[in-house]
Parts: structure tokens; sequence; C-alpha cells
């Protein structure tokens, strides 16, 4: 799980970087009275994260053993990671929105909703989830709350985003 989570903060290092310097462009451009302005920021944040998120599980998907490497030369460990990285990766996609939708409400000053999507899906969602699905699912059951999370609470999050920010502005 270390080593997951050390391919998953490399990897989604550069959406921390673009959501980071979204922020303070969406938030001049709103507090400028420029509502066009923060949507093609919006627009042009979200599509190069989902863009960058999906060619990085894709290749993820493909080279599984490639990342894990870079931390371990163990075999036994490569050989078991590669199946749990792939598991972890799947709503890697779905964590692109959830980074851009908490952008989003961070950049126009609705940090309150940021926090509450980001415990949403750490907390209320990915917790129980850890700790049902290996029940159910054995080991791969950890590995699996992650994407689930991701689904749910990065659509969510982009979703509400998308309904109560996004297609207000004008």
């Amino acid at each position: 799980m270390t080593i997951i989570n050390s391919v998953r903060e490399m990897v989604s290092l550069p959406v921390s970087g673009l959501r980071s310097g979204a922020q303070p462009v969406l938030g001049y451009n709103y507090g400028a009275k420029k509502p066009h302005r923060v949507k093609e920021g919006i627009r042009f944040m979200s599509l190069t994260g989902i863009v960058y998120t999906a060619a990085m599980w894709l290749i993820i998907l493909l080279f599984p053993g490639a990342f894990l490497r870079i931390f371990s030369t163990d075999t036994q460990t490569i050989t078991l990671g590669i199946r749990a990285l792939r598991i972890h990766f799947m709503g890697f996609v779905f964590m692109s929105l959830q980074f851009m939708g908490q952008s989003t409400f961070v950049g126009l000053g609705k940090a309150k909703r940021a926090v509450f999507f980001s415990i949403l899906r750490k907390v209320v969602i990915v917790v129980p989830l850890t700790l049902l699905f290996p029940l159910y699912l054995g080991t791969d059951g950890v590995f699996l709350a992650e994407p689930v999370s991701n689904l749910i609470g990065g659509t969510e999050c982009f979703l509400t985003m998308w309904f109560t920010v996004y297609r207000k502005l004008e």
C-alpha cells in the first residue's frame, strides 16, 4: 500500500499543480466579474485534468511493473503489487473530477464546499468501504475502496460544482 500511495502521489502531482495554478486565476476573474473567463478556466482545468489522468491510468494499466520497480526491486512485491496497483487506479480519472470541483470551490471563495467533499470522499465513503469490502472481496477490497470512492465522491463533487457554480456563471 505504501508503494501504491507513492505511485499515486507521483502521478497526481501534475494535477495538483494544475489545480493550484488555476485557483488564483479563477478567483481573480470571478472577482473581476468576468464569468466567461472563469468558465473558460474551469473547462481548461477540467479537460486537461481528465485527459492527463486518463492517460496515466492507461499507462499504469499497461505497465504497472515499471511504476512498482521505481520503489522496490523485490520480485514478490512487484508480482503482488501489479494487481493491487491496477485495481487501485481504476477510478483515477474520477479523482480528477474531485480535484477540479474542489479547486473551483476554493478559487471562488467557497472553501466550505471543498472541505465537505473532501470529508465526504475520504471519511464517509472510503473508510467504510475499506472496512466492508475486504469482508467480501479479501485483500482486493482494500484496493477497490479507493476507486469506488473516487467514482462516487469525485462525480458528486464535480456535478455539484457544475450545477451550482459553473452553470450559474453568466
